[in-house]
């Protein structure tokens, strides 16, 4: 990542979102739900009384995260959920919103998707709108594709 991709992230969260929202209502959509996971990606045979270790990689204000985190929690299946974004300010959003739904199973981390192997591996890897974002975006999705078994 570029330092004004970075800077552009700690002044302006994205997307913005107030933590306290999180009472009122769940953002939701493709990709990361369950239920679409399993069909498309597991052909609807996972085992989903087995952790699901997951990433999302450039997390933003943590609209993927939240959702995911919460469909599991609420269908009671075991998760291991790592987020990872390099905007300091995004991540403080993210802690936020998953403090206020009382979250648990999610590992916050500051840093680079070409560092997602250091972390992995994973089951599942949610990145949406953001290896554009980088100089190569190709080495980022090399990283991501790494960071699964």
């Amino acid at each position: 990542m570029t330092d004004t991709v970075r800077a552009q992230y700690e002044a302006f969260p994205y997307p913005e979102r107030k933590p306290t929202d999180e009472r009122k209502r769940l953002i939701t959509g493709s990709p990361s739900l369950p239920v679409e996971m399993d069909h498309w990606l597991w052909g609807g045979a996972r085992d989903w009384s087995q952790p699901l270790k997951a990433l999302v990689a450039g997390g933003g204000t943590g609209d993927a995260l939240i959702q995911l985190a919460q469909k599991l929690t609420d269908a009671g299946r075991p998760y291991d959920i790592t987020y990872l974004d390099l905007s300091q300010a995004s991540r403080r959003i993210a802690e936020k919103r998953a403090e206020v739904r009382k979250l648990r199973g999610i590992t916050f981390v500051t840093g680079s998707l070409l560092d997602a192997g250091d972390h992995g591996p994973f089951d599942y890897i949610d990145c949406c709108g953001v290896l554009h974002h980088l100089p190569d975006p190709q080495a980022g999705f090399d990283a991501l594709a790494g960071a699964l078994p």
